[in-house]
């Protein structure tokens, strides 16, 4: 194949490839604004049981309101895929303060980054990471201090007193690996679809090859031997064909 025809099929590639991109991002978006929506009628429900209202409603608003804005100021780009990472991180904050530090809200995290999968960019997991871990540090530390000193004012980052050292790090440790895996698995997605889109295009080129040695071949059967046909001189069974029509001319 000839450099030209190289870069030719490359540019090919690399445009359906984008437009693949711009499909899966859209259903991804979709797919997200479902749970995100979902996410802030949660907070709604569990205002009921534990009396957080103005939690649920301006800050679960606010984070609504965030990603929203995010994807109309920037509606070509994919800045509102990590504006829904951090908000899916917040959210989790959110319910688990709302909650008294009730653990499983904790999963709410894991949920999110497994959404975030579907992307199909690694990247976009790390502003979760970033906001479990200052969640994590913060909201443990405060709840350590007030637990220290006795106040009434509780933060609530876990059911129990505290969270020891011990624990803290084995939870952060067990997030980061799940973290880990969702981005490999981001990783894996993203090659998969860069593979089919080359796939695609090649199959395209191959059947357009088909096209245009059927229409040569049938000239050739009905005695047309001087008209010129475009075909692609690196396809075998072309060049049996312009063979073949170079003998009859002579013939």
């Amino acid at each position: 194949m000839t450099s030209t025809a190289t870069t030719d099929m490359q540019a090919l590639q690399d445009n359906y490839l984008d437009r693949l991109t711009r499909e899966i991002n859209k259903r991804s978006d979709k797919l997200i604004e479902i749970f995100l929506i979902g996410y802030f009628l949660f907070g709604v429900v569990i205002a009921a049981l534990y009396d957080t209202w103005f939690i649920a409603i301006a800050v679960g608003g606010i984070l609504l309101a965030i990603y929203f804005l995010s994807k109309k100021l920037f509606p070509d780009g994919n800045v509102n895929q990590f504006v829904a990472s951090a908000v899916v991180g917040v959210y989790m904050g959110q319910f688990i303060y709302q909650t008294h530090g009730l653990f499983e809200m904790h999963f709410f995290a894991f949920i999110g980054a497994t959404l975030l999968i579907t992307y199909q960019n690694w990247k976009v997991q790390i502003p979760l990471a970033i906001v479990i871990v200052l969640h994590h540090a913060l909201f443990g530390y405060l709840q350590y201090k007030s637990f220290l000193q006795n106040t009434d004012a509780r933060v609530y980052f876990t059911q129990l007193n505290y969270m020891d050292l011990q624990t803290f790090i084995i939870h952060c440790f067990l997030a980061v690996i799940i973290l880990t895996i969702c981005c490999l698995w981001a990783i894996d997605m993203k090659k998969r679809t860069s593979e089919n889109a080359k796939n695609i295009i090649a199959i395209e080129e191959m059947s357009s090859n088909f096209s245009k040695n059927l229409e040569f071949a049938n000239m050739l059967a009905h005695g047309v031997y001087d008209q010129t046909t475009e075909v692609d001189s690196n396809d075998p069974f072309a060049a049996v064909l312009v063979e073949l029509q170079s003998k009859l001319k002579r013939a």
